[in-house]
């Protein structure tokens, strides 16, 4: 794994990894964004990773409904709707699929952190300002409490009985294993076998694999030199995977990632870097790389990435970034800029022949998909 260099001192701040403090908000948590949650629907969540999300008709352009602020993992999005109350919402319906009363803890106020890769259980932290901090999961039958040691501690992702935890560190932060069946935290952190434990630089983007297996987390260091952490929930066991081009924090901040719909590939794209790179999911490789014309762009106000979408058959990938549309064939390894346009989520219609853009007005433009 490449150095990354630390940007910003990491501290408890908003309860997903990169988060710093309160004068610096990390894109992702704060960054608008849009993802694909099947049904030919799109999740568009213009305040950031945990506001509203409008769910977009990809068939027609349409807004069916709007849900209220929370964490959407897949088409499951949980609201902390009281201080000590969490509500289910199905986003492909829209509708309230259940309610859980958690109960209070003596130590502080509970805040809703995460999901579990299912969605079927939802993760609330309680952080006081001295003593442990505690992790409650909860689903709608039940809750399980837990007390950590002292330190900064906070929620990376939950699958099965493996809750993945981030431990805050004065030069980065690594990732720690819960075990809830055992009741015992892991002794050593995880880590890539070829690489440190600890974890530099800023978390800019996080994606998922549909079947719940794999996080692909991006990291940014200061010169601009990228990776991507997998972590595979399955088998708890992380590589970093370095991505080509360096030099420029703000142009590698335009790296977008999309998986492919067969889950082998995950193709990263930077317009300011002008690089492609697919990485084998099975390899832990980049077993594909090629260049294109670099973008220059003006630094982000703000916490912003750059958005993407992949055809429904894999073959194309557009990425929208400082108000240009990219549209990339990964076939004939070819990126073509179109139409100026800004954007805060992006998807592609079912025939492909469309481009639905949803910009910082909350509007929806149709696109050809060139």
């Amino acid at each position: 794994m490449k150095r990354l260099a630390l940007i910003s001192l990491l501290v408890l701040a908003a309860g997903l990894p990169g988060a710093a403090p309160a004068a610096y908000c990390s894109p992702l948590t704060c960054a608008a964004s849009g993802a694909s949650i099947g049904n030919d629907l799109l999740a568009a969540r213009p305040s950031g990773v945990s506001g509203v999300a409008q769910i977009v008709d990809l068939r027609d352009g349409s807004v069916k409904w709007r849900l209220p602020s929370g964490i959407l993992v897949g088409h499951t999005l949980v609201e902390q709707s009281a201080s000590n109350e969490v509500t289910w919402h199905d986003a492909l319906t829209g509708q309230r699929i259940g309610k859980a009363k958690v109960a209070a803890g003596s130590a502080g106020s509970l805040y809703l952190t995460g999901l579990s890769q299912d969605g079927t259980r939802a993760v609330l932290m309680q952080r006081p300002s001295t003593g442990t901090p505690t992790v409650v999961v909860v689903s709608q039958s039940k809750e399980q409490r837990i007390v950590l040691p002292a330190g900064n501690w906070d929620f990376d992702a939950l699958s099965g009985d493996s809750l993945y935890l981030l431990k805050y560190l004065s030069s980065g932060y690594e990732v720690r294993l819960y075990d809830l069946a055992a009741g015992t935290l892991a002794a050593k952190p995880l880590k890539d076998p070829k690489a440190s434990s600890t974890i530099w630089g800023q978390a800019w983007e996080r994606i998922g694999s549909r079947d719940g297996q794999y996080l692909f987390t991006l990291y940014i260091g200061s010169d601009g030199g990228a990776m991507v952490h997998q972590l595979n929930l399955k088998t708890a066991t992380a590589r970093c995977i370095d991505l080509p081009g360096s030099g420029s924090f703000n142009a590698s901040s335009t790296w977008a990632m999309e998986l492919s719909p067969n889950g082998k590939t995950l193709w990263a794209v930077s317009p300011g870097l002008g690089r492609v790179a697919g990485i084998d999911v099975g390899t832990r490789k980049v077993r594909v790389s090629f260049r294109f014309k670099k973008t220059s762009f003006p630094a982000p106000n703000g916490p912003a990435t750059s958005v993407s979408a992949m055809s429904s058959n894999g073959s194309r990938m557009a990425v929208g970034t400082g108000g240009k549309i990219f549209y990339v064939s990964l076939a004939a390894r070819k990126v073509v800029e179109g139409t100026p346009h800004g954007a805060i989520a992006i998807g592609y219609a079912p025939d492909g022949t469309t481009l639905w853009v949803f910009d910082n007005t909350e509007h929806v433009t149709a696109l050809p998909a060139l």
